[in-house]
This record gives C-alpha cells, structure tokens and sequence, in this order.
C-alpha cells in the first residue's frame, strides 16, 4: 500500500485489512497517487465511496440484465471512469468497451481490471463523438455521467447511433428539478448549485467554498432525456413510470387496480423529479 493510500485510509477509518482495499491496492494506490487532489475536502468520502463501487456496480449489472442478455453481448459503457461497470459487465460474460476522456481514468481502470483478472478494453474519447461505427453494439450503458458531458443532446444521440437494431439502451442520471440535488447536490452536496449554469456552479464550488475543481455541467431533466431517446428512433421500455405502476398493482386491492393509469401519471412526474433518474430504451428492430 503507498504512503498516500495508507494515509488516507487512517484518516478515513478504514481498516487495512478491509478487503477491497487489499484486493485493489495497486488501483487504489494510483488513485490516490494521481487522481485524488489532496486539496480535496472530501478525500475521506471519495475512499469510502471508491470502497463500495464495485458491489454498487455489480447490482447496476445485475438490473441491466433484467432488460438484455450480457453472456457473450458487445457491450459500450459510455463515461466508464475507473472500470467498476466494466468490471462487473465483463463478470457476466460481456465483451466490453469501457470509454472516457481522461487518460489518467484510464489506466486507473485497466488497474482496476487486472485486480480482478477482467478482460475490458478501454478506449478514450469523447461521448459526443463515439469513434464506433453505427449498430455497433448490443448494450450501451450510461451511468452517473450526462451531467459531466459538455453536449448532453449530442450524446445521447451518439448512443443511439451505436446501438444495433434490437438493442438496449441503459442510462441514469441526477434530476436538475429534485427537491434532494437542490437541498444538496449529489456531487459536492452543497445547497443550490444543481440548478446553477456551469459557469457559475464553477465559480460558486471553487472560488467561494474552496474545491479543487468543478467538473460538471447543468443538471438534465429525466423526462426531457427520455423525448430526446424518441426523438432519436427508441422506445422508452422502462421508466419510474412503469416502477409506480408495477408498485400500485402488487400494493394495492385488486378492486383499486383500476387507478394504476394514475399511478403511472405519478411515475412520469418522478421521471423529472426523483433525485435520480432512470430510462431503458430499445431500437427497434427498424426504426421508423
């Protein structure tokens, strides 16, 4: 273990025998070697978080294969940063792209492969320009990353592009209108700064409360994402929506089942209001 990665565990209550900590030393070193900046407030919280991102991607994984078949799928994940989707796609047998602008993220995640002996290869670039021919691949993930790509309309289309007819589409994000991100937001969890323009969350974050940097963009909004995935020729196939629906169905009298068009009515809203949200999309097989 390096001198900045013991450090930081001591200073984050971790104990050195903590298993994922033994289990991606050489990872973890790099990590706090080269990417975590030490003039970071919330160091202690960035290892914790790291700690659990695998059995956090695991389970993302595990619902991605609800909606499609990974054994043997070509799978994209757009904005993978240190690999643990990857990771936890190619444990399911998928043969899969890991993409991301940021060389240092890169290595950071072949590292983090090989702790784990996962076969993934990593690609940079930038996801309003994927550097993959059209119907390229069978899944495309996209994770906690909408928020931090400089175009996300652009985006989403490339994804769309990508996606081979009869393919899945799976991405989730924060929500700009949700009372929680407002309250604080999910990256720095400060009060306000999710409905701020970037130019001036940038200015707020590091200029007034004093971090390194501010590296995300405005909020989207769950519901306005989904009319873009129309738009692009996919069908929205799962979203809050059919959770509230679902929900009101195995909860409710079967004589209330009849209310469960106002359940879904309730779905769309948190579509734009949770704090997160979540589509899974399908191109048909022609897309019209």
């Amino acid at each position: 273990m390096s001198e900045a990665l013991d450090a930081l565990a001591r200073a984050a209550g971790v104990d050195p025998s903590h298993p994922v900590l033994v289990r991606e030393r050489a990872f973890l070193a790099h990590w706090a070697e080269r990417l975590l900046d030490p003039r970071d407030p919330q160091r202690p919280r960035w290892l914790a978080l790291e700690l659990g991102q695998l059995e956090r991607n695991r389970a993302i994984a595990t619902e991605v294969a609800r909606f499609a078949s990974l054994d043997g799928a070509r799978v994209l994940d757009v904005g993978c940063q240190l690999g643990a989707l990857p990771i936890a796609l190619a444990e399911r047998g998928a043969s899969v792209v890991g993409l991301d602008v940021d060389d240092a993220l890169l290595d950071g995640a072949r590292l983090r492969a090989q702790c784990y002996g996962a076969r993934a290869e990593f690609v940079r670039a930038v996801g309003e320009s994927l550097p993959f021919e059209d119907a390229r691949f069978d899944v495309v993930t996209f994770v906690d990353v909408i928020e931090h790509v400089r175009d996300p309309r652009a985006s989403v289309r490339e994804l769309s592009r990508v996606l081979r007819p009869g393919g899945t589409l799976y991405l989730f994000g924060p929500n700009r209108l949700s009372l929680a991100n407002l309250r604080a937001d999910p990256h720095y969890q400060l009060a306000g700064v999710s409905v701020l323009p970037h130019a001036l969350g940038a200015f707020y974050v590091t200029r007034v409360r004093g971090f390194p940097r501010y590296d995300v963009g405005v909020l989207p909004i769950g519901g306005q994402v989904a009319r873009w995935l129309e738009a692009d020729g996919l069908r929205v196939v799962h979203s809050a929506a059919d959770e509230a629906a679902s929900w009101w169905r195995a909860n409710s009298p079967a004589a209330l089942h009849a209310l469960t068009p106002a359940a879904r009515l309730w779905g769309h809203a948190r579509t734009s209001l949770a704090s997160l949200f979540r589509l899974v999309a399908t191109k048909p097989a022609t897309v019209v």
